[in-house]
């Protein structure tokens, strides 16, 4: 190895705190199959990560994960736009996703931490859409909860999928009932 290469190695170890010497993860934390948040985690970071986590069951169990947020939210889709309250976000943020599913919106997590106030949940969502061809999508929210409530959100998903589904499906229409 040149000499230079050498001290840019030693530098770039020094310049990360040694994260490259310090061997493997396993090594440095003594219970690998924990989330770090599980043994330090505050009263308040359990009880919203308990929250999300049932509004995750409730939607796959037929209701809705949005019924957790405040009736105020500001709910951002990175790289879309944003929404400035519960229900302008239910009308025009996932109503053109959820319309045209012929099942409910299946949402498997795959990581949730909470850091105060701060829940992020990265999971799968499934469905069928109306035209029978299958709907999946890869997310990551980052929520801000606030009196039991998310007031704030940050979106991140698959905007490929999304158009996919809404210029494959068109938007049903309502039945002679729903218009009256």
């Amino acid at each position: 190895m040149a000499r230079n290469s050498r001290r840019g190695f030693v530098s770039l170890a020094v310049a990360t705190g040694g994260l490259l010497l310090a061997g493997s993860p396993a090594a440095a934390n003594p219970r690998p199959l924990e989330a770090p948040d599980t043994f330090s985690a505050s009263g308040r970071e359990r009880v919203n990560k308990g929250l999300v986590r049932r509004a995750f069951v409730r939607q796959n169990t037929g209701g809705s994960f949005y019924e957790i947020l405040d009736e105020h939210v500001m709910w951002t889709v990175v790289n879309g736009r944003t929404y400035l309250s519960k229900q302008e976000f239910l009308d025009e943020g996932s109503a053109p996703i959820l319309t045209r599913l012929a099942t409910n919106l299946h949402m498997t997590v795959q990581n949730l931490w909470a850091d105060d106030d701060t829940v992020i949940a990265r999971f799968e969502g499934t469905a069928t859409a109306l035209d029978g061809l299958p709907y999946r999508n890869e997310y990551c929210w980052v929520l801000t909860l606030r009196r039991n409530a998310v007031v704030r959100a940050y979106a991140y998903l698959d905007m490929v999928a999304v158009a996919d589904l809404v210029e494959r499906v068109p938007v049903p229409r309502p039945s002679a009932r729903e218009r009256d």
